[in-house]
């Protein structure tokens, strides 16, 4: 059997393949938008004018909010034995939902509609919100202050009342929710004024 006399080639492979997978993997690494002070380029010159990704943090909170205030209202209206006192929070929570969406579409970022009439319906949409959400608030108040109830007596109607405790519950959670989604919605607005 005859060998074969195999010339070695001027350089080496592993040397060769390391240089690249190195190669390769630092120019992975390297980012389009370092995370430091000094950003180099065109684009990065400029600072972000509008926070779309904290307005966008915000509108979610309403809508989280609106939900739950939505529920809560629900659960406020069953258990007063259908009076509308805390029931309140489902229109204010319907309507804080749909101002919040309304609000995400008009937000600068997204070039969706940045019309002046989708921004009046969000303006009308808040400012409907907003006052019944204040009412809301004044209702879950008066609840607190004054909860509806039986005064332990054996009456045959102590099942058809509602618990003071669940109501003063209930009213403080929505109280909490409506807070929230006002603060938020004001934040928003001083945002959108600002920038």
């Amino acid at each position: 059997m005859k060998r074969k006399i195999c010339m070695t080639p001027s350089f080496t492979c592993d040397d060769d393949m390391e240089e690249l997978n190195v190669a390769a993997l630092s120019h992975r690494k390297e980012s389009a938008a370092p995370l430091t002070a000094e950003r180099d380029g065109a684009i990065f010159r400029h600072p972000l004018s509008y926070p779309l990704a904290l307005v966008l943090r915000l509108r979610v909170l309403q809508i989280v909010c609106g939900i739950s205030t939505l529920v809560m209202g629900s659960v406020a209206f069953i258990e007063e034995r259908q009076k509308f006192n805390m029931g309140l929070g489902i229109p204010a929570g319907s309507l804080s939902i749909v101002a919040a969406a309304v609000s995400i579409h008009t937000s600068r970022g997204w070039g969706v509609s940045n019309g002046a009439s989708a921004g009046v319906a969000a303006a009308v949409l808040w400012a409907a919100s907003g006052c019944l959400l204040v009412a809301l608030m004044v209702q879950c108040s008066r609840t607190i202050l004054d909860p509806p109830g039986f005064n332990h007596g054996d009456g045959p109607d102590e099942e058809a009342k509602p618990s003071s405790r669940d109501l003063v519950v209930i009213a403080f959670v929505q109280i909490a929710l409506a807070a929230a989604t006002l603060l938020s919605a004001v934040v928003c607005a001083r945002i959108d004024c600002s920038a």
